[in-house]
């Protein structure tokens, strides 16, 4: 067996801190159970060898694809989540389903666990339909994978499972401009909290990226464009793909006074230095802030956990502006001009533009004319 040099192996000795190039696979035969921990740094799962030898192929294959610590995560996270589930009632995730009743309860135990909250989850009640059918598709990839390698003989029993109903966006929610800069203008950047906030609030808005690529900044993704302006090189977007960024001049200086508050003035040598650091006194302090982190942000300064708030907000003032929809899906990253479409008619739902009209016709006022009556006038 090889030594693990693949290119998902590279990336992460060269990518990410703290790997130490530690292979999963080792060369000599897998002759007795091995334990090693994940590659990954921030995955905190151990691999035991030979039995987890099918998820290690599979992972190593999507994270190299994807080139996604946190896509890595969640994979690993779901597959030995739903085994465990399966293993309670005497299951596996790989085992002969020819009988039919077998099958069927091993169906039911899958559909139960992707429809049931996670025990290590903050939320309560029952996941959206979203994330049921996120794991099913997890787990459908990595049967997928194990066939075309010839590491399961058995059929891919995942798709017997339906999916459920999913309303594209439906959770999509937009900030109005003038709410937002007042909430922006009630940052105090005097604090170091403050102005870390409102650089990151800022920038968000400013490139409408997702909260995942806004957490895996790193300064090294930051170089000058001209004058004062910094531009951004989004490492990891969706897809695996790059995006370059140029910033305003206000949103640079925003970022590049946080910066130097927490690295000097040579900030920009700090390389792989996270940009967005945490803050609190324990000891994640000054590691980079996770996605749950930049959440409690939003939460804090603008009333929504929901981070996308900032990229819906963007989305939706850009084509209030007369931003035409080719450029606002640009903007977006979306692969289709369809998809920004639906987009922007789930952000305008709520818009009513014929508020007004139907007022004046059915004389709605705040007016009475006849004056407000006591109580006691019937």
């Amino acid at each position: 067996m090889h030594h693990h040099t693949s290119e998902t192996h590279q990336y992460h000795q060269n990518d990410i801190p703290g790997t130490n190039g530690l292979p999963i696979l080792q060369s000599q035969a897998l002759t007795r159970e091995q334990v090693f921990r994940c590659i990954v740094p921030t995955c905190s799962h151990l691999v035991h060898l030979p039995d987890d030898g099918i998820l290690v192929a599979w992972l190593d294959a999507k994270t190299g694809k994807s080139h996604s610590v946190k896509t890595h995560v969640a994979y690993h996270n779901t597959a030995l989540s739903c085994r465990a589930a399966l293993r309670a009632q005497g299951y596996d995730l790989f085992m002969d389903l020819s009988d039919r009743a077998t099958r069927a309860h091993w169906l039911l135990i899958v559909q139960r666990w992707a429809g049931e909250r996670a025990a290590t989850s903050p939320h309560a009640g029952a996941p959206s339909n979203n994330t049921y059918n996120q794991r099913l598709a997890i787990l459908s990839s990595l049967f997928v994978y194990a066939r075309r390698q010839q590491l399961y003989q058995g059929d891919n029993p995942i798709e017997l499972l339906e999916r459920r109903k999913v309303y594209q966006y439906a959770g999509a929610q937009a900030i109005d401009p003038l709410e937002m800069r007042k909430l922006l203008a009630t940052i105090d950047r005097t604090s170091l909290g403050g102005m870390r906030d409102y650089a990151l609030l800022s920038l968000a808005l400013h490139t409408g990226q997702r909260v995942g690529a806004l957490g895996e900044m790193r300064v090294g993704h930051l170089t000058r464009a001209g004058g004062t302006s910094l531009q951004v090189m989004f490492p990891r977007t969706k897809g695996g793909k790059t995006n370059a960024r140029q910033l305003g001049e206000e949103t640079s200086a925003a970022l590049s006074s946080y910066l130097e508050q927490v690295y000097g003035p040579r900030w920009t040598t700090q390389g792989n230095a996270p940009v967005w650091i945490s803050l609190s006194r324990n000891q994640s302090r000054g590691q980079a802030l996770s996605v749950q982190a930049i959440e409690q942000i939003c939460a804090r300064r603008l009333g929504t956990s929901k981070a996308h708030v900032t990229r819906h907000t963007a989305a939706k003032t850009l084509d209030q502006l007369g931003i035409s929809a080719s450029e606002i899906q640009d903007f977006l990253d979306h692969e289709s001009l369809a998809t920004t479409g639906r987009y922007l008619k789930v952000l305008k739902r709520a818009e009513h533009k014929y508020s007004r009209d139907l007022e004046q016709i059915f004389g709605i006022s705040t007016l009475s004319k006849g004056g407000v009556r006591s109580d006691g006038d019937h």
